[in-house]
């Protein structure tokens, strides 16, 4: 699923994380299912706590990993596909 550059991003109201170590995991209360992300995925979905951009998301992982904003704008369209793909991803349409 696409997004339009105003479009922002959060977690759906029935994901819940934590941090192990490194790692973190995401329980989706609604149907059981546990995911277990690495520190970058962490991050992100802290980050997804409250509605963010892709290019603020992207800016901020840039900043926080010291990576170019190539690199994390790749890395971090990859991610979401995932998050897309497990279905707890909430899109906030932000009018112009």
């Amino acid at each position: 699923m696409t997004s339009t550059p105003q479009e922002q991003l959060s977690l759906i109201s029935s994901i819940r994380h934590r941090a192990v170590d490194d790692e973190g995991v995401l329980v989706h209360l609604e149907n059981g299912r546990v995911i277990i992300v690495n520190e970058v995925g962490l991050y992100i979905v802290k980050q997804l706590a409250s509605p963010q951009t892709r290019q603020a998301l992207t800016q901020s992982i840039a900043s926080h990993f010291d990576i170019d904003t190539d690199t994390a704008a790749s890395d971090l369209e990859i991610y979401i596909a995932e998050l897309d793909k497990e279905q707890i991803l909430k899109r906030h349409h932000v009018p112009n």
